[in-house]
């Protein structure tokens, strides 16, 4: 593993680590959860390995985040928020967001 697949790796495990826990699923649980082996998390979640394109998409729909959260690439958006936004319907969000975004904005002026 070079450099940057370890560093990659170390920052999905610890991804899942924190998803895993924060469910309150033992190793054992996500393995049997992923079709896997508790030994495969555990490397997976010390960063000694690189999960597949498959299989990070397959963690991702188990544990309930995109994979683009895995990889570090999102920040994570508390789980009330989640379910609020997810309970939009879709034809609805643009305006929710852009009321969201209002909110924020306000919120920013005032504090100055």
């Amino acid at each position: 593993m070079d450099n940057l697949e370890a560093k990659l790796a170390h920052r999905i495990g610890t991804a899942v680590r924190a998803c895993r826990t924060k469910h309150g699923w033992s190793q054992a649980v996500l393995a049997e959860r992923l079709d896997s082996s508790v030994e495969y998390i555990s490397l997976m979640e010390r960063g000694q390995r690189l999960p597949s394109v498959g299989m990070l998409v397959r963690l991702a729909q188990i544990l309930g985040v995109s994979a683009g959260s895995l990889l570090g690439e999102e920040k994570a958006v508390p789980d009330q928020l989640r379910v609020l936004v997810d309970a939009v319907p879709e034809a609805a969000r643009p305006a929710v967001l852009g009321m969201l975004q209002g909110v924020v904005q306000a919120y920013r002026r005032k504090r100055r």
